[in-house]
C-alpha cells in the first residue's frame, strides 16, 4: 500500500508524515502515533507485490520478519512496538531512528577511522548472532540499512 502524506491509519492512531524508503520488498514511512505523541516507523509490503504470484509468500516473510525483530532483544536492533493490518496490508510499527545510514554517512565523504570501521563491525555481529540465534537469517545486510544513530551533544 503506497501512502501519501496526511493519510490516518488505525482510526487516529498513526498518521504517515513522509516516505523514509522504498525498495522491491517494503516500503518505510515515519509516521506520527498520536496517542504518545511519538515519531515512528511504519513499514508495510509494497504495492507493486500485490498482484504477484508470490504474495501469499511476501506476506508469510513479512510476518516472519516482524517476529524476528520482536523476539530479538539488542541495543542494536531496532524495536517493534505494534502490528496491524489494514485493507489486507500488514504494518509494522518500529522506532524511528534519528541518524543516517551507513551509505549516506559514506556518501557524503565521511572517513572512518579504521577504530571506528571496527567498532561497527562488532556492533552489526553482535546483532547478527541475537538474530541467528533467533533461528533467522537476515537476508538484506547492506549499508542502506545500517543506521547511525545521532545523538545531540
Amino acid at each position: 500500500m503506497n501512502l501519501k502524506p496526511g493519510v490516518v491509519l488505525q482510526k487516529g492512531k498513526y498518521t504517515i508524515d513522509s516516505i523514509l524508503g522504498q525498495g522491491g520488498f517494503g516500503i518505510t514511512y515515519r509516521a506520527i502515533h498520536h496517542q504518545h505523541n511519538q515519531i515512528v516507523v511504519l513499514k508495510t509490503l509494497n504495492e507493486s507485490l500485490r498482484h504477484h504470484q508470490d504474495f501469499a509468500k511476501f506476506k508469510h516473510q513479512f510476518i516472519d520478519e516482524v517476529h524476528l525483530l520482536t523476539n530479538s532483544r539488542h541495543p542494536n536492533i531496532v524495536r517493534v512496538w505494534d502490528f496491524f493490518e489494514e485493507e489486507q496490508f500488514f504494518f509494522m510499527v518500529m522506532d524511528y531512528i534519528p541518524g543516517q545510514n551507513l551509505a549516506d554517512l559514506i556518501q557524503s565523504g565521511h572517513k572512518l577511522h579504521p577504530n571506528e570501521a571496527i567498532d561497527y563491525v562488532h556492533q552489526i555481529a553482535s546483532a547478527l548472532s541475537v538474530v541467528h540465534k533467533n533461528g533467522f537469517l537476515h537476508r538484506d545486510i547492506q549499508p542502506n540499512n545500517i543506521f547511525r544513530l545521532y545523538i545531540p551533544m
